[in-house]
């Protein structure tokens, strides 16, 4: 009795299972994704990290062995141009200015006095002339002697010869002045040198110096940025670079960007590659790309992104995702197409593909409802139930 009960109790789960298996052939078969074959677009693009710097930058360095007496402005500041950021003293520059100075003042009271001599000294020269003159008309007349002519005409040219001497004396003093003046100009500007300003508008982004450091020449003092003119440089591997141009449209992504991608564009790719460690160690060949960046106002020098550059794109024509699409054992690429609830295999012929779709060059029209998983294992004419999915 209870083996005629087990009988009756598997007989009705048979029964279950194969109503169950006839409402699904009735329904159409196995439920799959599909998509449908539609015109889109496909971007081939170059992925890349790479990081935001500064278009125009500008390393101030110390012109002078200084000290350093006053750090005014601060790492990440925004400045002006002309703006204080360091002020520097130099005790031996002060010391020649000063010395300069007074040689200055010691040039020109020399040159005054010169200019004074000179002076009286052509005052003179005039009172030999005319005394020549006079001796000159009486010799002639017989009224002095040779002798009171000669001690004239000596007169003149002693004075004159006094006279060269000092003209000389005053240029030479001139000249001194100038040269000081030109020297005191020159210091001067050095010890403009010691405020350090902004050459532009922009950023502070490094102030290495402390105050009361002593620094060298040609000591770094600070590092700026100009205002607005940001950049990203992405480090591209060398087997990337062959579809990669000047120009290409760049999409560039950020965490701090959200889900905003800004557009840049590839504005120099390097000539020569470069070894550079992975994270995990490997050493690689990669080229230095540098891509312009719009809108810099959140993204700041230094910052991590993402670069896609745009290497090759095909408008207007049929697509398909990519896993839509397998490649058969002799090389072929196949779909399954849903045709009356039924699956066939169908070869196509493709082209260009990106990280998401594939261009579909023929063997399907627009329109055509195809699943979207090419792995799955089903037969020819196998029943299916498409649910279209985006």
């Amino acid at each position: 009795m209870k083996r005629k009960r087990r009988i009756y109790v598997w007989g009705g789960i048979a029964l279950a299972v194969l109503a169950v298996a006839a409402q699904l052939l009735m329904r159409g078969g196995q439920e799959v994704a599909a998509v449908k074959v539609q015109t889109g677009s496909v971007n081939r693009t170059v992925t890349d990290s790479g990081y935001v710097q500064p278009a125009s930058d500008f390393n101030i360095h110390a012109t002078q062995t200084a000290r350093v007496t006053q750090v005014v402005a601060e790492a990440g500041q925004p400045v002006k141009q002309g703006e204080t950021l360091v002020v520097l003293e130099n005790l031996d520059l002060s010391l020649q200015i000063s010395d300069t100075q007074s040689q200055i003042a010691q040039a020109g009271n020399t040159a005054a006095g010169a200019r004074a001599a000179l002076e009286r000294l052509n005052l003179e020269l005039k009172d030999a002339s005319d005394n020549l003159d006079r001796i000159q008309e009486l010799f002639e007349g017989g009224a002095v002697s040779r002798a009171d002519y000669d001690k004239a005409v000596l007169l003149v040219e002693t004075c004159r010869q006094n006279l060269n001497e000092q003209s000389s004396k005053l240029d030479s003093a001139l000249a001194q002045e100038a040269g000081l003046r030109q020297t005191l100009s020159q210091l001067s500007a050095k010890e403009g040198q010691l405020v350090v300003k902004s050459p532009t508008d922009g950023m502070v982004l490094n102030l290495p110096v402390k105050q009361e450091e002593v620094v060298n020449s040609g000591a770094l003092l600070a590092v700026l940025a100009a205002a607005g003119q940001l950049e990203v440089k992405a480090d591209i591997l060398s087997d990337d670079l062959r579809e990669v141009r000047v120009g290409q449209k760049v999409s560039i992504t950020a965490p701090v960007l959200g889900g905003e991608k800004l557009a840049g564009e590839v504005k120099k790719i390097y000539p020569s590659a470069e070894e550079k460690e992975s994270a995990l160690g490997v050493i690689q060949r990669r080229v230095p790309v540098i891509i312009t960046l719009p809108d810099p106002d959140v993204l700041k020098p230094g910052y991590e992104v993402r670069v896609a550059i745009e290497t090759l794109t095909r408008e207007d024509v049929l697509v398909l995702p990519r896993e839509a699409v397998r490649t058969t054992g002799d090389g072929h690429k196949e779909v399954m197409v849903v045709t009356q609830g039924q699956v066939q295999r169908r070869t196509v012929q493709t082209g260009l593909s990106d990280q998401e779709n594939i261009e579909i060059t023929g063997g399907l029209e627009s329109g055509e409802m195809i699943v979207r998983d090419g792995g799955l294992d089903l037969k020819e004419k196998a029943k299916v139930k498409p649910v279209e999915k985006v």
